[in-house]
């Protein structure tokens, strides 16, 4: 009975204390066949007991809109219940009660995944961290609360009277602790490194239901390792990030796809003259109908920044935002205007290599040919992003303590490929048309001796491993890590799914 009283302890209830430990008594004395019968019935008394309206169970009027993704059809899932957590003490009483009942759990922050399983389950418990929405800014202006809940347009909404922001996502419905977990993309990354280096501490909430502080001096190889190491660790409640200016210069032009052999030289002299700006981010994104380029400069110039100038020569059929100063805010609520789109099932799959122009064009003649023989599938939709990286990201990232990803400071591409459509009868014929489009890439990268042994986890389709693109020895100490934090393997056996090491070879 001892694990009970412990149990009940770390439960903390009162008023409801005396039906919680009878049915976790009559559990705790069945038999282990019939426990596994009883797991999910038990778990549908006892959360709507401890967290009230903030637990729903499957049957509940409105469980259905509760559990429903916010971004790929192909996420969703059957769970059978969905809870959400007011405080980290709370997201600690839900992992003992999973531990107990032995129920598989995922955490959902911004749901804006595409890989089933990741934020959801069949069966077992969601634990949506919405609730956990707050942005406190210091007195000093210096650095910024911000909850796991929210997702990135609600953070700059905040500090948009601050005048200040953080190296945040650059999608405005991205979540705040998956985006960080797997590294984050900001439009600052060439001057300050990924998003994750602009953590300077994470509240987690550990397998034991303890809550720790980790930052550079409190638990720091826990930190180095949350800094792309995913979900193998504890619950991310809140994160401590640096404050930084709001203010960028940016431009969005909008090309005909016949320039699109112009952009990727272009592109080849942008990441020659990179490596001598830090402050330049570009993004290349191109779809049947055209071609955009996202250009953006760390620093609210007046005229466009030099590094830009390659592609002047470029005609394109229109400035979408015009080249001027924005907040973060502004660039990101445009953005937000333009990726509205009816609820559909999406892929994503990337590579990355050393700049190739032979690799930029043979992909894009590939693209072409899946365009086409994807010409029947209802909504299908083939997008290629070529996203330049420049040196000085992972020299900023070294320079704020590491992450376990094991990158080099050299210029490098991340060539990501996203795949949308309608049905999911037509799931397998859609992804073997991304795996070719990659599979191109990596087979011309590797003759041309560019290819780099690496994934970046959040832009990863379900058959990736990107942990272990990381490195063998920094895999070995993720592990060394998470067996520290979690002996027991609690979230490598109950969560549900995700970039897990125990998956990783």
């Amino acid at each position: 009975m001892a694990d009970i009283s412990i149990l009940l302890d770390t439960l903390r209830v009162l008023d409801t204390t005396i039906n919680v430990e009878t049915i976790i008594t009559e559990f705790h004395a069945l038999s282990e066949a019939d426990k596994d019968d009883r797991r999910l019935s038990t778990a549908k008394k006892i959360f709507p007991l401890i967290f009230g309206d903030n637990a729903s169970v499957q049957g509940d009027i409105d469980f259905s809109e509760r559990t429903k993704t916010t971004w790929s059809t192909s996420c969703e899932l059957s769970p059978g219940i969905f809870i959400s957590p007011e405080t980290p003490q709370d997201v600690g009483r839900i992992l003992a009660l999973c531990q107990f009942l032995g129920l598989k759990f995922s955490v959902r922050g911004g749901g804006h995944l595409h890989n089933p399983g990741f934020s959801s389950n069949d069966g077992g418990v969601v634990i949506s961290m919405k609730n956990l929405n707050a942005v406190t800014v210091s007195e000093d202006k210096l650095t910024v609360d911000i909850g796991v809940g929210l997702v990135w347009i609600d953070v700059y909404k905040a500090l948009e009277e601050h005048d200040i922001a953080v190296i945040g996502g650059r999608q405005p419905a991205i979540g705040v602790a998956g985006f960080l977990l797997g590294g984050g993309l900001s439009f600052q990354n060439s001057e300050r490194g990924l998003s994750c280096h602009g953590v300077v501490e994470f509240e987690i909430v550990l397998a034991d239901s303890t809550v720790a502080k980790v930052n550079a001096t409190n638990n720091k190889e826990l930190f180095w390792a949350l800094k792309g190491g995913g979900s193998n660790f504890g619950i991310v409640t809140k994160v401590t990030m640096s404050a930084i200016s709001n203010k960028v210069w940016c431009e969005g032009r909008v090309y005909a796809p016949k320039e699109n052999k112009k952009i990727c030289e272009a592109i080849m002299e942008y990441h020659k003259a990179s490596e001598k700006d830090s402050k330049a981010t570009l993004i290349w994104h191109t779809v049947e109908e055209a071609t955009t380029l996202i250009l953006v400069y760390a620093d609210p110039v007046e005229e466009q920044p030099a590094i830009f100038n390659v592609f002047d020569e470029i005609e394109p059929l229109v400035s979408m935002v015009p080249p001027k100063i924005y907040s973060i805010l502004e660039i990101v609520s445009i953005f937000d205007e333009l990726t509205v789109t009816e609820p559909k099932s999406h892929d994503i799959r990337i590579m990355t290599s050393m700049p190739d122009l032979e690799l930029y064009n043979a992909v894009e003649e590939c693209r072409l040919q899946q365009i086409d023989a994807l010409k029947d599938v209802p909504g299908a939709r083939v997008t290629l992003t070529i996203q330049p990286m420049s040196p000085s990201a992972f020299t900023a990232g070294v320079n704020q303590g590491g992450d376990p990803l094991g990158l080099t400071a050299q210029s490098q591409q991340w060539l990501v490929v996203l795949m949308d459509w309608s049905n999911p009868e037509d799931d397998a014929v859609v992804l073997e048309a991304s795996r070719k489009i990659v599979d191109l890439a990596e087979s011309v990268a590797r003759k041309n001796g560019t290819y780099l042994d690496f994934k970046y986890s959040n832009y990863c389709s379900r058959d990736q491993d990107p942990l272990a693109s990381y490195g063998a020895e920094n895999v070995r100490k993720l592990r060394s890590i998470a067996d520290a934090v979690d002996p027991r393997g609690v979230f490598q056996k109950l969560q549900n799914d995700g970039w897990l090491l125990s998956k990783t070879v």
